[in-house]
């Protein structure tokens, strides 16, 4: 092949390879260079097919799916396992409908009609004690005692209906709309008729319920110590999805928008899709997680290993991330010339109070300028919401072991020396106490201008 070639547009031989004939677009048939104006080029047309385009961007969209499937909802679950209904047991005004009075889990009551002036109004003996704090909707009291589930009149502390239960009734009750979900040690969760009692339908677990339920956007959430939280249809009581910690999972969640919060024994909290379950944070504390956590003020406030722990609530983790954090942190532990390893993602900021034993166990009442939190050496603290700060603190008779509670300017708390606490939020001044008789380690609840108060003996007190 030497010599220059004359081409014309009624060439049909190669003159690179001396293959006859051309495809209906100019090229060889053999070896793919191309008839232009004037003669054959030198360079091979390049060929792309369709299918090599779609081919291509088959495969991006396969990696991006891959990569972003945690940070993408499920449509599997989006699409053909929905609520159907859009019931919440967040609580009313002047009602309390769940453990920590709505789906924050705050214990913030911005206003109120009256203030608890201290003054016992009645008790109720429930029987032998148990951890079950009341709920209170349209003046009707809900709660667990010993075998039983009990509805009280909350003006007189009458019993209005109580339902047999297989054991002891620890968790506490929630209320949607007019149903009541509880769950019980022998791995059941009910959903009944809160004018009666009446079961309407039930879910059993793996193992013993560990926790409060709460509702949103028709979808009840609750914990196992089974290690999985539970979301089904809180109408129906199906399985929509479940998430596996790798410890005990404790509920109620906190949920702010779309984002779900759950602290795990495993030592971590998790944020989670609320609606499909998917992933988005876990966070990693060197102890168990010891209570519900509470999302306020764009952060996820939650106790572990004696410690009160602060998170960016909008913080997420890419998949992965966290291990390639510990090997990054080996490199430069060994002293590889590579830069020092980021904390988790969210971290905010940590309180431990000083000389603690056991420190704090519960978590923190919280308003949009400041958290109350108490620890096991009695006191009582006030801290900034947003960095954590001192601003007082107050010193009880006794362990302060559940959560406090604000009403307007005052907070509440009680005690193991048997005292209902009130002071000024502001200041720290106190108020007064009241003595419940025995020792108090359940979370003071408010509806309707009164407090009511579990004791260690079993009574149930209401007060004003």
């Amino acid at each position: 092949m030497s010599g220059n070639v004359e081409t014309t547009q009624t060439v049909e031989v190669c003159p690179w390879c001396e293959a006859p004939g051309r495809t209906a677009w100019g090229t060889c048939q053999t070896c793919g260079r191309y008839y232009v104006a004037g003669g054959w080029s030198q360079t091979p047309r390049r060929r792309r097919p369709l299918r090599w385009i779609a081919g291509g961007l088959a495969l991006a969209a396969l990696l991006f799916a891959c990569v972003g499937y945690p940070l993408l909802p499920d449509p599997i679950i989006l699409v053909f396992k929905r609520p159907t209904t859009q019931l919440s047991s967040n609580s009313p005004a002047q009602q309390w409908a769940m453990w920590g009075l709505n789906l924050q889990q705050r214990r913030y009551v911005a206003d109120a009609p009256r203030q608890a002036k201290g003054h016992l109004l009645w008790s109720a003996d429930l029987g032998m004690p148990t951890r079950s704090v009341p709920v209170i909707m349209e003046d009707v009291i809900y709660v667990g005692g010993h075998f039983q589930l009990l509805a009280l009149d909350a003006h007189t502390g009458r019993t209005l209906w109580d339902v047999p239960m297989t054991g002891p009734v620890h968790t506490s009750p929630a209320v949607a709309g007019d149903q009541l979900y509880i769950g019980l040690l022998d791995w059941r969760v009910l959903a009944l008729d809160r004018a009666t009692g009446q079961t309407l339908w039930e879910f059993t677990m793996q193992d013993a319920v560990s926790g409060a339920a709460a509702v949103a956007k028709g979808m009840l959430y609750i914990a196992s110590m089974d290690g999985f939280l539970y979301a089904l249809d809180a109408a129906s009581g199906q399985l929509i999805w479940k998430f596996k910690t790798e410890a005990q999972a404790l509920s109620p969640p906190a949920i702010e928008a779309d984002t779900l919060f759950l602290s795990s024994g495993d030592g971590s909290l998790y944020a989670l899709h609320a609606r499909t379950g998917q992933s988005r944070l876990r966070y990693r504390t060197p102890e168990r997680l010891q209570d519900s956590p509470v999302v306020a003020n764009g952060l996820v406030y939650f106790p572990s290993g004696g410690q009160l722990y602060a998170v960016a609530a909008d913080a997420r983790e890419i998949p992965g991330q966290y291990h390639l954090q510990l090997v990054w942190a080996q490199f430069w532990l060994w002293q590889f010339p590579v830069p020092k390893p980021p904390g988790q993602p969210g971290g905010r900021w940590r309180f431990s109070p000083p000389q603690r034993v056991r420190g704090i166990i519960s978590s923190p009442a919280v308003a949009p300028e400041a958290l109350y939190v108490g620890d096991t050496q009695g006191y009582l603290y006030a801290r900034d919401a947003l960095n954590g700060e001192a601003l007082w603190q107050f010193k009880a008779g006794g362990a302060i072991m559940a959560s406090p509670l604000i009403i307007g300017p005052t907070v509440y708390f009680g005690a193991l020396d048997g005292y209902l606490y009130a002071l000024d939020r502001v200041h720290g001044q106190f108020l007064w106490r009241l003595h419940c008789g025995e020792a108090i380690s359940a979370a003071p609840v408010f509806a309707g201008g009164r407090l009511y108060i579990r004791t260690g003996d079993g009574r149930l007190h209401a007060i004003e």
